[in-house]
């Protein structure tokens, strides 16, 4: 006996049909804790030596994939050679990837749409922070992304040359960091209304992003030229490219206005003041991570 409060008593557990196995255990009631209920609680390790005639007792089932229901590689061997690459243990056809045998798989290349008005300006440092933040965790994690652009967009009138600004596109993460922190915001006269033009600037991002692209847009803001969603979808899908739309803490526009079904539509979106932070990065990572070109 373990003392006056250890209670030797019998236990019966793993009770089957064909079979039940008998344990003799003693209890040590010295540290008991009465819980709300007055009911009286203990912590007790219980050890089992023969684990053989345990196994033998449990139902027999298989085991369940370790890597997920999904997976169907381990390595690009196993994906049929060619442009056969494993990613995210799915195998996949990466022609931009480069023929298997160790060589890195080339992740989505990633391009940045920012809303650049006057409005955008108290918000600026939500996107700043989002975007710097994006950046690095892609980067920390190994992510192979092989190009960066930004493209931004304002309203100074009905015409796209004016409005939206294409970078050159660059494999310096550090030189597209830059790029994004040297934004100004500022509005002209085309933008004494509320909505933006934010239609424009994907039109010109879908334009000039390569096949299989991640493009990412923030706005705080409706767009107008929302007829330009069939050629932008048309487009979108024959380049298979994704689109997420960022809509900022302080978003302006009116819930029940069109542009937000458009937005839908075009893209997944996520309202940040909403959905938060975390689940908007974890998606890009994610998003990077389980694709490849």
């Amino acid at each position: 006996m373990a003392g006056p409060l250890a209670i030797l008593i019998i236990l019966q557990f793993f009770s089957y049909s064909s079979w039940a196995m008998m344990q003799k255990t003693s209890l040590d009631f010295s540290n008991a804790k009465m819980n709300e209920n007055g009911g009286l609680c203990i912590m007790q390790e219980i050890c089992i030596d023969d684990l053989e005639s345990l196994a033998g007792a449990l139902p027999q089932q298989e085991c369940a994939d370790p890597r997920g229901a999904d997976c169907d590689c381990d390595s690009d061997e196993e994906c049929g050679g060619g442009n056969g690459r494993c990613v995210a243990c799915k195998c996949q056809d990466c022609p931009m990837s480069g023929p298997a045998g160790g060589a890195p798989v080339l992740n989505p290349p990633l391009t940045f749409v920012i809303d650049t008005t006057k409005s955008v300006k108290p918000d600026k440092n939500s996107i700043f922070n989002l975007t710097q933040t994006v950046v690095d965790r892609i980067k920390d994690t190994n992510t192979n992304i092989p190009r960066y652009q930004l493209i931004t967009f304002n309203d100074r009138g009905p015409d796209i040359n004016l409005n939206v600004e294409v970078y050159e596109p660059t494999d310096d993460v550090v030189r597209f960091k830059q790029e994004i922190i040297g934004l100004e915001f500022e509005s002209y006269n085309g933008g004494r209304d509320s909505k933006e033009r934010l239609m424009q600037g994907l039109m010109k991002a879908v334009m000039e992003s390569p096949e299989r692209s991640l493009i990412v847009v923030f706005t705080d803001n409706g767009s107008k030229n929302l007829k330009l969603k069939t050629e932008l979808m048309r487009m979108k899908e024959e380049k298979n490219i994704e689109i997420f739309i960022v809509l900022t803490p302080i978003y302006e526009g009116r819930r029940k206005d069109k542009s937000l079904e458009v937005f839908n539509e075009v893209s997944q979106v996520f309202q940040i003041n909403e959905v938060g932070a975390d689940m908007f990065l974890q998606t890009v990572e994610e998003f990077e991570e389980a694709n490849c070109i």
